[in-house]
């Protein structure tokens, strides 16, 4: 191998859809499934996903779904997060869910599934735990707050990895300006985090409209962010075109360009305009020496037009065959 650690240009190069991995709960426009996370369990030797299946207008995203597999490609549903326990966990009414993520805390060992949740106009982030992919699910509350003048509006999508022992997240943070960016917050527990704010891009501010997903990964100079990066807005809907990697600076804040590629679609489950919602996530399979990505992507047949109520997104995967 000619490379030190993993240049994610390789990704782009080497990927190769694999399959479909989950339908949206219908094929009416604004009926969605992702938003998720996958990572692999070294401990019990399996995959778990943690996902939200979304519905068109009014009824939106109504849960939170996981699910478990052996090989990171087939998945049994193990246990569900209702929109409405939510609401009754927190004592007010959520009136949809979004990004979540899920990872196992090093010291305590349980499950940490942090949960994206919108209630009286502002999005926040909450977290559950558990011992088991099956439940029950524990409710902490609220781990991410709105409050800044940067993430006043929306503090949600957490991207979440474990690195030399540091919780770090990038989230997308809305202010009253009208402004999206990536958010960066750090934590010792998963659970009481500290904001860093907003960091640069090379040392230049973010575009009004920047959310980057996906996952954190070590690097030889430190953590990596990879994944794909939401930089367009039709119909109220953020959509991504290009896979971009970052190097991550906590002191500047910065985050330090390393790759941006045009994502190119190998599958038919892709529009050629805007082929991905924007949410990914990498997960390394050990046992087949290979990356799996998954994305949500806009299915180009049910899709009326990419936009917040009448696009159809499915879960994909594909694979990144290691040298």
């Amino acid at each position: 191998m000619d490379w030190v650690g993993l240049p994610p240009q390789y990704i782009e190069a080497a990927k190769q859809f694999r399959k479909v991995l989950l339908d949206p709960p219908s094929f009416e426009p604004g009926s969605w499934i992702g938003a998720g996370r996958v990572f692999h369990d070294s401990i019990y030797g399996e995959y778990l996903l943690a996902v939200r299946p979304r519905e068109r207008p009014p009824k939106r995203a109504y849960e939170v779904r996981v699910y478990t597999g052996r090989d990171g490609e087939n998945f049994t549903h193990r246990s569900t997060i209702t929109r409405e326990e939510i609401s009754e966990h927190l004592g007010v009414k959520v009136a949809s869910v979004e990004g979540t993520t899920i990872l196992r805390d090093p010291y305590t060992l349980q499950l940490h599934l942090y949960i994206s949740v919108e209630a009286e106009g502002v999005w926040e982030t909450v977290l559950y735990t558990s011992d088991d992919p099956a439940g029950p699910w524990a409710p902490y509350g609220y781990t991410l707050r709105a409050g800044e003048p940067y993430d006043s509006l929306e503090a949600r999508d957490p991207i979440i990895d474990i690195v030399d022992g540091v919780y770090t997240m990038l989230y997308k943070a809305h202010g009253t300006d009208g402004k999206v960016h990536t958010a960066l917050a750090v934590s010792h527990d998963g659970k009481h985090w500290k904001k860093l704010g907003v960091p640069t891009i090379d040392g230049n501010p973010q575009p009004d409209y920047y959310q980057l997903t996906g996952t954190i990964i070590p690097g030889t100079r430190g953590p990596i962010a990879i994944g794909l990066a939401r930089r367009y807005v039709v119909d109220g809907c953020g959509l991504a075109r290009h896979l971009e990697a970052y190097l991550i600076h906590y002191d500047k804040p910065m985050l330090e360009t390393l790759a941006s590629v045009q994502w190119r679609p190998r599958s038919p489950y892709e529009r050629k305009d805007y082929p991905t919602h924007g949410y990914s996530t990498l997960t390394h399979d050990p046992d087949h020496n290979r990356l799996l990505l998954h994305i949500e992507a806009l299915d180009p047949h049910y899709t009326e037009k990419p936009g917040w109520r009448t696009q159809v997104d499915r879960w994909l995967l594909y694979e990144i065959p290691l040298p």
